[in-house]
Protein backbone atom coordinates (compact mmCIF):
# COMPACT_ATOMS: atom_id res chain seq x y z
CA UNK A 1 0.00 0.00 0.00
CA UNK A 2 1.33 3.47 -0.94
CA UNK A 3 1.69 5.80 2.04
CA UNK A 4 1.36 9.55 1.39
CA UNK A 5 3.30 12.10 3.41
CA UNK A 6 1.34 14.44 5.61
CA UNK A 7 0.91 17.92 4.12
CA UNK A 8 3.00 19.51 6.85
CA UNK A 9 5.88 17.11 6.23
CA UNK A 10 5.67 17.51 2.45
CA UNK A 11 6.26 21.27 2.86
CA UNK A 12 9.59 20.41 4.49
CA UNK A 13 11.06 18.65 1.42
CA UNK A 14 13.95 19.77 -0.81
CA UNK A 15 14.35 18.70 -4.48
CA UNK A 16 17.42 16.81 -5.73
CA UNK A 17 18.51 15.85 -9.24
CA UNK A 18 18.09 12.08 -9.72
CA UNK A 19 21.33 11.93 -11.75
CA UNK A 20 23.26 12.80 -8.58
CA UNK A 21 22.11 9.54 -6.98
CA UNK A 22 24.22 7.45 -9.34
CA UNK A 23 27.59 8.87 -8.30
CA UNK A 24 28.12 5.82 -6.10
CA UNK A 25 27.33 4.38 -2.71
CA UNK A 26 24.04 4.11 -0.88
CA UNK A 27 21.76 7.04 -0.22
CA UNK A 28 22.20 8.59 3.23
CA UNK A 29 18.55 9.55 3.67
CA UNK A 30 14.97 8.72 2.65
CA UNK A 31 13.96 9.77 -0.87
CA UNK A 32 10.46 10.80 -1.92
CA UNK A 33 8.71 11.01 -5.30
CA UNK A 34 5.98 13.48 -6.21
CA UNK A 35 2.84 12.04 -7.78
CA UNK A 36 0.87 13.77 -10.54
CA UNK A 37 -1.72 14.88 -8.00
CA UNK A 38 0.95 16.65 -5.97
CA UNK A 39 1.19 14.06 -3.18
CA UNK A 40 4.56 12.71 -2.04
CA UNK A 41 5.41 9.03 -1.50
CA UNK A 42 8.51 7.23 -0.29
CA UNK A 43 10.57 6.08 -3.29
CA UNK A 44 13.61 4.63 -1.49
CA UNK A 45 14.60 4.38 2.16
CA UNK A 46 17.93 5.42 3.65
CA UNK A 47 20.67 2.94 2.72
CA UNK A 48 19.17 2.09 -0.67
CA UNK A 49 21.79 1.12 -3.26
CA UNK A 50 21.17 2.74 -6.63
CA UNK A 51 21.64 0.42 -9.58
CA UNK A 52 20.26 -0.32 -13.03
CA UNK A 53 16.86 -1.32 -11.63
CA UNK A 54 16.58 2.05 -9.88
CA UNK A 55 17.28 3.84 -13.15
CA UNK A 56 14.61 1.78 -14.91
CA UNK A 57 12.02 2.58 -12.21
CA UNK A 58 12.75 6.30 -12.40
CA UNK A 59 12.59 6.23 -16.20
CA UNK A 60 9.24 4.47 -16.08
CA UNK A 61 7.92 7.20 -13.79
CA UNK A 62 9.41 9.95 -15.99
CA UNK A 63 11.07 11.27 -12.83
CA UNK A 64 13.95 13.77 -13.01
CA UNK A 65 13.67 15.12 -9.46
CA UNK A 66 13.28 13.37 -6.10
CA UNK A 67 12.96 14.96 -2.67
CA UNK A 68 14.70 14.73 0.70
CA UNK A 69 13.72 16.10 4.10
CA UNK A 70 15.23 19.51 4.81
CA UNK A 71 17.04 18.24 7.90
CA UNK A 72 18.83 15.66 5.71
CA UNK A 73 20.45 18.33 3.49
CA UNK A 74 23.81 18.20 5.31
CA UNK A 75 23.98 14.40 5.12
CA UNK A 76 23.08 14.51 1.45
CA UNK A 77 25.78 17.10 0.69
CA UNK A 78 28.32 14.92 2.51
CA UNK A 79 27.21 11.99 0.35
CA UNK A 80 27.72 14.07 -2.81
CA UNK A 81 31.18 15.23 -1.77
CA UNK A 82 32.40 11.78 -0.68
CA UNK A 83 30.97 10.06 -3.77
CA UNK A 84 32.41 12.67 -6.11
CA UNK A 85 35.85 12.65 -4.47
CA UNK A 86 36.00 8.85 -4.59
CA UNK A 87 34.90 8.81 -8.22
CA UNK A 88 37.37 11.38 -9.55
CA UNK A 89 40.29 9.68 -7.78
CA UNK A 90 39.46 6.24 -9.18
CA UNK A 91 41.91 5.53 -12.06
CA UNK A 92 39.57 2.89 -13.53
CA UNK A 93 36.88 5.50 -14.31
CA UNK A 94 37.12 7.41 -17.60
CA UNK A 95 37.69 11.15 -17.81
CA UNK A 96 34.34 11.49 -19.62
CA UNK A 97 32.46 9.77 -16.77
CA UNK A 98 34.25 11.90 -14.18
CA UNK A 99 33.38 15.08 -16.06
CA UNK A 100 29.73 14.04 -16.26
CA UNK A 101 29.61 13.39 -12.50
CA UNK A 102 31.27 16.71 -11.68
CA UNK A 103 28.82 18.66 -13.80
CA UNK A 104 25.81 16.95 -12.23
CA UNK A 105 27.07 17.54 -8.68
CA UNK A 106 27.87 21.21 -9.31
CA UNK A 107 24.48 21.86 -10.91
CA UNK A 108 22.80 20.20 -7.96
CA UNK A 109 24.45 22.26 -5.20
CA UNK A 110 24.26 25.54 -7.13
CA UNK A 111 20.56 25.00 -7.82
CA UNK A 112 19.99 24.51 -4.11
CA UNK A 113 21.68 27.74 -3.06
CA UNK A 114 19.95 29.67 -5.85
CA UNK A 115 16.62 28.49 -4.46
CA UNK A 116 17.62 29.12 -0.86
CA UNK A 117 20.92 31.05 -0.39
CA UNK A 118 21.49 30.11 3.26
CA UNK A 119 25.03 30.23 4.66
CA UNK A 120 24.97 26.48 5.36
CA UNK A 121 24.09 25.67 1.74
CA UNK A 122 26.77 28.05 0.40
CA UNK A 123 29.33 26.29 2.57
CA UNK A 124 28.15 22.89 1.31
CA UNK A 125 28.49 24.13 -2.28
CA UNK A 126 32.13 25.02 -1.65
CA UNK A 127 32.79 21.43 -0.56
CA UNK A 128 31.49 20.13 -3.92
CA UNK A 129 33.43 22.74 -5.87
CA UNK A 130 36.72 21.53 -4.32
CA UNK A 131 36.83 18.09 -6.05
CA UNK A 132 35.63 19.77 -9.26
CA UNK A 133 38.69 22.04 -9.20
CA UNK A 134 40.87 19.03 -8.38
CA UNK A 135 39.65 17.25 -11.51
CA UNK A 136 40.16 20.24 -13.82
CA UNK A 137 43.64 20.92 -12.44
CA UNK A 138 44.70 17.27 -12.72
CA UNK A 139 43.35 16.28 -16.13
CA UNK A 140 43.48 17.99 -19.53
CA UNK A 141 41.12 15.36 -20.91
CA UNK A 142 38.56 15.83 -18.15
CA UNK A 143 38.70 19.62 -18.56
CA UNK A 144 38.00 19.23 -22.30
CA UNK A 145 35.06 16.92 -21.57
CA UNK A 146 33.64 19.42 -19.09
CA UNK A 147 33.81 22.25 -21.62
CA UNK A 148 31.94 20.07 -24.14
CA UNK A 149 29.34 18.93 -21.61
CA UNK A 150 27.99 22.35 -20.69
CA UNK A 151 24.23 22.52 -21.24
CA UNK A 152 22.82 25.88 -22.19
CA UNK A 153 19.70 27.46 -20.70
CA UNK A 154 19.02 30.63 -18.75
CA UNK A 155 18.68 29.15 -15.25
CA UNK A 156 21.07 30.93 -12.89
CA UNK A 157 22.43 27.71 -11.43
CA UNK A 158 23.21 26.27 -14.91
CA UNK A 159 24.85 29.55 -15.90
CA UNK A 160 26.96 29.54 -12.73
CA UNK A 161 28.04 25.93 -13.29
CA UNK A 162 29.06 26.65 -16.89
CA UNK A 163 30.92 29.86 -16.05
CA UNK A 164 32.79 28.06 -13.27
CA UNK A 165 33.90 25.33 -15.67
CA UNK A 166 34.91 27.74 -18.47
CA UNK A 167 36.72 30.13 -16.13
CA UNK A 168 38.67 27.41 -14.32
CA UNK A 169 39.69 25.77 -17.59
CA UNK A 170 40.80 29.16 -18.94
CA UNK A 171 42.74 30.03 -15.76
CA UNK A 172 44.50 26.67 -15.99
CA UNK A 173 45.58 27.41 -19.57
CA UNK A 174 46.49 31.04 -18.93
CA UNK A 175 48.45 30.70 -15.69
CA UNK A 176 49.88 27.24 -16.30
CA UNK A 177 51.72 26.00 -13.22
CA UNK A 178 52.57 29.46 -11.88
CA UNK A 179 52.54 28.99 -8.06
CA UNK A 180 51.32 32.55 -7.57
CA UNK A 181 47.89 31.52 -8.85
CA UNK A 182 46.19 28.79 -6.81
CA UNK A 183 43.29 27.44 -8.87
CA UNK A 184 41.84 25.73 -5.82
CA UNK A 185 41.31 29.18 -4.27
CA UNK A 186 39.78 30.57 -7.47
CA UNK A 187 37.13 27.87 -7.82
CA UNK A 188 34.61 29.22 -5.32
CA UNK A 189 34.79 32.69 -6.87
CA UNK A 190 34.16 31.45 -10.39
CA UNK A 191 31.29 29.11 -9.50
CA UNK A 192 29.64 31.55 -7.07
CA UNK A 193 30.26 34.79 -9.00
CA UNK A 194 26.52 35.37 -9.55
CA UNK A 195 25.26 34.20 -6.16
CA UNK A 196 23.59 37.58 -5.59
CA UNK A 197 21.17 36.91 -8.49
CA UNK A 198 19.33 34.57 -6.12
CA UNK A 199 17.92 37.74 -4.54
CA UNK A 200 16.82 39.38 -7.82
CA UNK A 201 13.05 39.08 -8.42
CA UNK A 202 12.28 36.47 -11.09
CA UNK A 203 10.19 38.94 -13.12
CA UNK A 204 13.36 41.02 -13.57
CA UNK A 205 15.77 38.09 -13.96
CA UNK A 206 13.61 36.49 -16.68
CA UNK A 207 12.23 39.63 -18.35
CA UNK A 208 12.14 39.12 -22.14
CA UNK A 209 12.63 42.79 -23.02
CA UNK A 210 15.03 45.55 -22.01
CA UNK A 211 15.20 46.43 -18.32
CA UNK A 212 14.07 49.85 -17.13
CA UNK A 213 16.58 52.05 -15.31
CA UNK A 214 15.07 51.02 -11.97
CA UNK A 215 15.16 47.31 -12.90
CA UNK A 216 18.75 47.62 -14.09
CA UNK A 217 19.69 49.13 -10.75
CA UNK A 218 18.15 46.15 -8.95
CA UNK A 219 19.90 43.70 -11.30
CA UNK A 220 23.29 45.39 -10.87
CA UNK A 221 22.93 45.07 -7.11
CA UNK A 222 23.52 41.31 -7.42
CA UNK A 223 27.28 41.90 -7.25
CA UNK A 224 27.19 43.45 -3.79
CA UNK A 225 24.44 41.10 -2.64
CA UNK A 226 26.62 38.14 -3.63
CA UNK A 227 29.55 39.65 -1.75
CA UNK A 228 27.38 40.00 1.37
CA UNK A 229 26.04 36.43 1.16
CA UNK A 230 29.56 35.03 0.82
CA UNK A 231 30.78 37.22 3.67
CA UNK A 232 27.99 35.85 5.89
CA UNK A 233 29.05 32.33 4.87
CA UNK A 234 32.69 33.05 5.86
CA UNK A 235 33.90 32.22 2.34
CA UNK A 236 35.44 35.54 1.33
CA UNK A 237 39.04 34.82 0.44
CA UNK A 238 40.91 37.57 -1.41
CA UNK A 239 40.39 35.67 -4.67
CA UNK A 240 36.63 35.24 -4.17
CA UNK A 241 36.20 38.89 -3.17
CA UNK A 242 38.06 40.05 -6.30
CA UNK A 243 36.10 37.84 -8.70
CA UNK A 244 32.66 38.55 -7.26
CA UNK A 245 33.09 42.32 -6.98
CA UNK A 246 34.95 42.96 -10.24
CA UNK A 247 33.51 40.56 -12.84
CA UNK A 248 31.24 43.27 -14.33
CA UNK A 249 33.88 46.03 -14.44
CA UNK A 250 35.06 47.27 -17.87
CA UNK A 251 38.28 48.95 -19.03
CA UNK A 252 36.49 52.14 -20.13
CA UNK A 253 34.91 52.66 -16.70
CA UNK A 254 31.35 51.85 -17.82
CA UNK A 255 31.11 48.69 -15.71
CA UNK A 256 29.77 48.26 -12.19
CA UNK A 257 29.66 48.49 -9.21
CA UNK A 258 32.70 50.79 -8.95
CA UNK A 259 33.41 51.98 -12.51
CA UNK A 260 36.98 50.66 -12.36
CA UNK A 261 39.28 51.15 -15.35
CA UNK A 262 42.23 49.50 -17.08
CA UNK A 263 44.92 47.91 -14.91
CA UNK A 264 42.83 48.27 -11.75
CA UNK A 265 40.70 45.32 -12.90
CA UNK A 266 42.27 42.03 -11.77
CA UNK A 267 43.01 39.25 -14.30
CA UNK A 268 40.83 36.87 -12.24
CA UNK A 269 37.83 39.13 -12.82
CA UNK A 270 38.68 39.44 -16.53
CA UNK A 271 38.72 35.65 -16.82
CA UNK A 272 35.34 35.40 -15.13
CA UNK A 273 33.86 38.17 -17.31
CA UNK A 274 35.05 36.45 -20.49
CA UNK A 275 33.47 33.15 -19.42
CA UNK A 276 30.34 35.00 -18.28
CA UNK A 277 29.86 36.77 -21.63
CA UNK A 278 30.44 33.61 -23.66
CA UNK A 279 28.00 31.59 -21.57
CA UNK A 280 25.33 34.29 -21.90
CA UNK A 281 25.77 34.49 -25.68
CA UNK A 282 25.52 30.73 -26.17
CA UNK A 283 22.53 30.20 -23.87
CA UNK A 284 18.83 30.53 -24.59
CA UNK A 285 17.70 33.63 -22.73
CA UNK A 286 14.28 35.32 -22.52
CA UNK A 287 15.69 38.23 -24.54
CA UNK A 288 17.69 36.37 -27.23
CA UNK A 289 18.26 32.99 -28.85
CA UNK A 290 21.58 31.27 -28.36
CA UNK A 291 24.50 31.71 -30.73
CA UNK A 292 26.79 28.95 -31.92
CA UNK A 293 30.31 28.77 -30.49
CA UNK A 294 31.71 30.24 -33.71
CA UNK A 295 29.18 33.10 -33.75
CA UNK A 296 29.77 33.89 -30.08
CA UNK A 297 33.57 33.91 -30.37
CA UNK A 298 33.39 36.05 -33.54
CA UNK A 299 31.12 38.55 -31.78
CA UNK A 300 33.41 38.64 -28.75
CA UNK A 301 36.49 39.12 -30.93
CA UNK A 302 34.86 42.13 -32.56
CA UNK A 303 33.31 43.78 -29.50
CA UNK A 304 34.78 42.50 -26.23
CA UNK A 305 38.48 41.70 -26.62
CA UNK A 306 39.70 45.22 -25.92
CA UNK A 307 38.13 44.91 -22.50
CA UNK A 308 39.63 41.59 -21.50
CA UNK A 309 43.08 41.24 -23.12
CA UNK A 310 44.06 39.85 -26.51
CA UNK A 311 46.29 37.12 -25.07
CA UNK A 312 43.61 36.02 -22.61
CA UNK A 313 41.04 35.77 -25.39
CA UNK A 314 43.44 33.68 -27.48
CA UNK A 315 43.68 31.15 -24.65
CA UNK A 316 39.89 31.15 -24.32
CA UNK A 317 39.44 30.27 -28.00
CA UNK A 318 41.80 27.30 -27.47
CA UNK A 319 39.24 25.77 -25.07
CA UNK A 320 36.97 25.05 -28.03
CA UNK A 321 39.54 23.78 -30.53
Amino acid sequence: MTVLLAEVEAANLLPIDVDSLFLGGSCPCDLFRRLQGGEYVLFAAQGHEFDGDSRIRLKQFGTEVLYIRREAATSYSRFLKESLTRLIRDPSISAAAKAQAVQVACREVLRRICEEPRAAFVSQASEIIAPTVELIVASDEAARHLVRLTSFDHATYVHSTNVGIFALALARLFFGEDPQHDLHRLGAGFFLHDLGKCLVPLEILNKPGALTAAERQIMNRHVEDGFRLLEESHMLTDEVRTIVLQHHERDNGSGYPYGMTGPDIHPYARICRLADIYEALTSNRPYHTRRSTFEALKFMRETVVADVDEQLFGHFVRLFM
